[in-house]
């Protein structure tokens, strides 16, 4: 923890504040990209699994697709009231080597034809980590900044953040032709042009394995750089957002805009 932090206070910014503040602002935004990566990968497998051998229902595959987002929702409320609470190092650190369930766990899945569909379902949930991570790294980087370059700050954060989105979608069907652990899969697929099927070799387990040591690296980069502001609330006394007006207006606004971008992503 900081010993003090006065952000808005000139001769205090320029001398320490600054640095500590855009320090945090590129370590939490790095881990945040791929907080979002790791919550969308789930997304992107699933269009793989049946080609492999697995034998899953149409809705069976959008639960899955879903569950990453269901779970994130619910974890974003949680995560609002963390960095009060236990601070930046420590929420930001746990929170990126606890991904390493979800990325590890589905690997694993994905290699075994008989893993069961409620299996795949606690591990889609498990994904839903690095959706909850939003809500407790921007208030962490509000903290941190004076009240001219928060908006810029949370903009940076926010924008480059969600490119995990499209790292995942990118990178994914890169990662099946690379052999990081364990034996490829035959994919199958029918031409519906010729009615011909192809089958080719992928690895669909490097699709999630990739990120384990990026989050390795992360978590020790997060406990090792970050520190903590020194201003604590307890749970209780933060539930007066929920007396302002504004706190619903904007929540409203904010499942149209994001919810959408999820969604369709």
């Amino acid at each position: 923890w900081l010993n003090e932090w006065k952000p808005e206070d000139n001769d205090f910014w320029e001398e320490k504040g600054g640095k500590i503040a855009w320090k945090a602002l590129i370590i939490t935004t790095i881990t945040l990209v791929l907080s979002f990566a790791t919550w969308f990968m789930m997304s992107a497998i699933v269009t793989r699994l049946n080609g492999v051998g697995f034998n899953c229902s149409k809705e069976q595959l959008f639960w899955l697709a879903a569950m990453p987002g269901l779970a994130g929702g619910t974890l974003r409320i949680i995560h609002t009231f963390l960095i009060p609470i236990y601070g930046t190092r420590h929420v930001i650190s746990i929170s990126t080597f606890i991904k390493i369930l979800p990325v590890v766990g589905i690997g694993l899945a994905v290699m075994d034809v008989n893993t069961p569909f409620w299996v795949f379902m606690v591990l889609a949930l498990t994904a839903g980590f690095g959706g909850g991570d939003f809500s407790s790294y921007m208030p962490s980087t509000n903290l941190f900044f004076p009240t001219r370059l928060k908006g810029a700050a949370l903009g940076i954060q926010a924008g480059i953040g969600n490119f995990g989105v499209s790292l995942a979608q990118f990178m994914t069907p890169i990662m099946f032709g690379v052999a990081l652990v364990g034996a490829p899969q035959i994919f199958s697929k029918t031409n519906t042009a010729t009615g011909e099927v192809v089958s080719k070799e992928i690895y669909l387990q490097s699709a999630s394995f990739w990120y384990v040591p990026f989050l390795l690296i992360m978590t020790v980069v997060c406990w090792h750089y970050l520190k903590s502001i020194p201003i604590k609330a307890g749970f209780k006394e933060q539930l007066d957002i929920f007396k302002d007006k504004h706190t619903w207006y904007c929540t409203v606004i904010y499942f149209m805009t994001f919810g959408t971008f999820a969604g369709l992503a």
